[in-house]
């Protein structure tokens, strides 16, 4: 028999919560951002910095875990970036899922650019009915090479190269 020495795994810690993401919140934000791929994201060939953008967390137990930020672009809506750490599906799909509430009526379609790296991501955007629409290869190296704001290269033992780009289409 092999006994394993590691403390319990503890589910849950509470009932979710989501609530906007405010000022307070940029330390844990930049934090988690940080160990999921960077404050700075890659979105089109241009740099964004996610931490500056409105958003959604998603607490368990009053702690926070996730950060769900977007961007409102004329008749488009963005989810432009999912961010939990440790990853909690269950969290990351309540806030995307509540992010969409903030569209504009008149908006036809919401997308999410993640890197090839981020399967998690991607599997949050593909439960709440996103589709993969685009790739981008080579994109994230290529901008990474030319900016002056760090660009992780590496996530989760990957070398982060490509957009993956994934769209919702509202009726």
């Amino acid at each position: 028999m092999v006994a394993i020495d590691a403390p319990p795994f503890v589910d849950g810690l509470g009932e979710p919560s989501v609530r906007p993401y405010s000022s307070e919140d940029q330390t844990w934000a930049v934090g988690v951002l940080e160990s999921t791929g960077g404050r700075y994201r890659v979105r089109r060939g241009r740099v964004i910095d996610t931490a500056v953008l409105a958003g959604l967390v998603g607490s368990r137990g009053g702690r926070p875990n996730t950060l769900v930020t977007i961007s409102r672009h004329a008749n488009d809506f963005e989810i432009a970036v999912v961010a939990s750490n440790p990853f909690d599906p269950e969290l990351a799909t309540l806030v995307v899922r509540a992010a969409l509430q903030y569209r504009k009526p008149e908006t036809r379609r919401v997308y999410s650019i993640c890197s090839n790296a981020q399967f998690d991501v991607q599997r949050v955007l593909q439960t709440c009915g996103f589709r993969m629409c685009a790739t981008r290869p080579g994109l994230v190296e290529a901008v990474a090479r030319r900016s002056a704001n760090r660009i992780m290269t590496q996530f989760d033992g990957l070398d982060v190269r490509d957009e993956v780009e994934f769209d919702l289409l509202m009726s």
